[in-house]
């Protein structure tokens, strides 16, 4: 039996592999045969919808291990961060379908569907139908042609010539309609070529905190043109790589937790720079942008400085934040704050750039010794989730809240933010109106707060829901009447700006960046650091006259558009490009 007539007699033999390799190509060949009474309809029809099951399946399987170094570092060099970002965010039934009609987003949408954890049935449900009804769709195609092309059968290895006469041309033509789709796929940069970034955090997710959140938000929004890396404390003792939902790759490198505060945990500087000196050349950035000095940055700084690299470095720091953690007295204290500064201002000086959330933190920086100039670049926020009508109803009944006038306070429950004045402050107002405190978050004043609105008979009338979820957030500021932040050492407070994106009055301590943004009698009110009388005055004028509260709360609105997330990536892509051009001006100052 010669090679032509074992093809005719077996024609199945080989299609399912061809359908993984080309899809849509061999599908119509396959159809041609069938036109041609070269092998029946149902067999391969059978035969093309298991192989196209198959191969996706493969792909989804892709995605589930991505948190397997060498599959996020093959994401990562296939350059399809980016385009995993937004297939990501599409719901099922769109995913497949946009796969199945538009080939090339095949390996990105299939991939991207295990890397969102999505149920493998109903993905395998999905895969099946839709490949079942393109498979339709193509053999039948195939088979009109077949049709009209049998006569090639009658020739010396004439399936050979029917075979080659369709697939030849159909591949030709999906090549390029690939081609055609992938360059539309690829998202616009403006002439410039999309960069490799890696970032670098000493607090990241899970951590809870503005610096945190500012690292991880920033990341992703350069994923929708960049190939974005990030570097931060691992969850545990173990260095590893992997891939995030949003299309980050991100390298954790081990950790141990800080004591005594649950959730926190930092690098020991023991191997950090040997971790940051792998990873950068496995990585090869085209810039790198740290968050912090502590161990995990500084030991990249210094990394990257010995390879030449771009190095920008953005300032959440305040020693405020830390130090009146420690048992050193007054005199003590003093002396770490000053050491504390000159210690940032050594590593920040080893980068090219450095940047701070407000003009605020920008003087603040250069005053206590970081080499200026400082660019105050706001961290941003995300319009499109806080806004002024985000819906109230399902968080109210989550965590029992009555429909009454609420105060609210968003952020970390420690001790620099002066919550137990809150506290007190409420205990007050409550004398003379039915008011209901609202504290969302978690950290190490949560039972001293709780004991203290028992003393004070409060305890009813105080709600705290622990840590919520990032998409709980707008339904928690809407659920509000005033947002108050007491807190003395603020750089920017993004808390603040989502209360204000979502329409909602401030009150605020007249104390480090927080006057930036709350503008007395404007967007709400500024009170002395720790008036207990004046800041019940100013929350009583607040929530005694609800029209005055909604037009403070529609003018917070307009300052927070101000800081709008899109400006501030904007602002740090064209600090990222100055590289290849060094005397290029730096981007003018944005809202910050």
């Amino acid at each position: 039996m010669d090679l032509t007539q074992a093809v005719l007699e077996h024609p199945y033999l080989v299609l399912g592999l061809f359908v993984l390799i080309e899809g849509p190509a061999a599908t119509i060949t396959a159809g041609t045969l069938v036109g041609a009474g070269a092998a029946a309809f149902w067999p391969i029809w059978v035969i093309v919808a298991l192989a196209e099951v198959v191969g996706d399946s493969l792909l989804y399987l892709v995605g589930r291990s991505a948190r397997r170094p060498w599959v996020a570092s093959l994401l990562s060099r296939l350059k399809v961060t980016a385009l995993l970002d937004r297939l990501t965010r599409m719901s099922l039934p769109r995913l497949v379908i946009t796969a199945k009609l538009v080939d090339v987003f095949a390996l990105p949408a299939f991939v991207s569907a295990g890397l969102a954890g999505l149920p493998y049935r109903r993905f395998a449900a999905w895969v099946g139908a839709a490949a079942a009804v393109r498979g339709l769709v193509l053999i039948g195609l195939g088979a009109l042609l077949g049709s009209q092309l049998s006569g090639l059968l009658a020739l010396p290895g004439g399936i050979f010539l029917l075979t080659a006469a369709v697939a030849v041309p159909v591949a030709v033509f999906h090549h390029f309609m690939k081609r055609h789709h992938l360059r539309k796929a690829t998202p616009s940069t403006k002439g410039s070529c999309p960069m490799r970034i890696l970032i670098g955090a000493d607090t990241y997710a899970p951590h809870v905190n503005g610096a945190s959140y500012f690292a991880q938000r920033l990341a992703v929004a350069l994923t929708a043109r960049h190939e974005v890396h990030v570097i931060a404390p691992s969850t545990d003792t173990r260095t590893l790589a992997s891939m995030s939902s949003d299309g980050v790759v991100e390298h954790r490198v081990r950790s141990l937790p800080v004591p005594g505060h649950s959730g926190f945990r930092f690098c020991p500087p023991l191997g950090l720079r040997a971790a940051a000196r792998r990873i950068l050349d496995e990585v090869q950035p085209d810039v790198v942008h740290v968050q912090s000095h502590f161990p995990l940055c500084r030991a990249l700084v210094d990394a990257a400085r010995e390879r030449g690299l771009f190095i920008i470095a953005t300032n959440h720091f305040m020693p405020e934040n830390l130090i009146h953690y420690l048992p050193i007295g007054n005199a003590g204290r003093a002396r770490a704050h000053e050491w504390a500064w000159r210690d940032a201002a050594r590593v920040f000086a080893k980068a090219d750039i450095v940047t701070a959330p407000t003009p605020y933190a920008a003087t603040l920086a250069v005053v206590s010794g970081v080499s200026g100039p400082v660019l105050p670049i706001s961290c941003g926020i995300d319009l499109t989730r806080f806004r002024e009508q985000a819906p109230a109803a399902e968080f109210r009944w989550a965590y029992s809240l009555a429909h009454k006038p609420t105060i609210t306070y968003v952020g970390r429950l420690d001790a620099e933010k002066n919550l137990d004045v809150v506290m007190r402050v409420f205990a007050l107002v409550r004398r003379s109106l039915d008011v209901q405190l609202l504290l969302v978050g978690t950290g190490a004043e949560k039972r001293t707060l709780r004991s203290l609105a028992g003393e004070l008979g409060v305890a009813e009338h105080v709600t705290f829901t622990g840590f919520i979820p990032d998409e709980d957030l707008p339904s928690a500021y809407a659920a509000s009447t005033v947002f108050v932040n007491a807190g003395t050492a603020e750089l920017q407070s993004l808390v603040t700006l989502e209360a204000m994106a979502s329409g909602r009055p401030v009150i605020g301590a007249d104390a480090a960046a927080l006057p930036h943004l709350v503008r007395d009698e404007e967007t709400g009110y500024l009170f002395p650091p720790g008036d207990v009388v004046v800041l019940a005055e100013r929350l009583l004028t607040v929530l005694c006259d609800p029209k005055h509260a909604e037009e403070l709360g529609h003018r917070a609105r307009a300052v927070a558009e101000q800081h709008d997330q899109t400006r501030t990536v904007s602002a740090f892509e064209q600090l990222y490009r100055i590289r290849p051009a060094r005397e290029a001006p730096a981007p003018a100052e944005v809202a910050a």
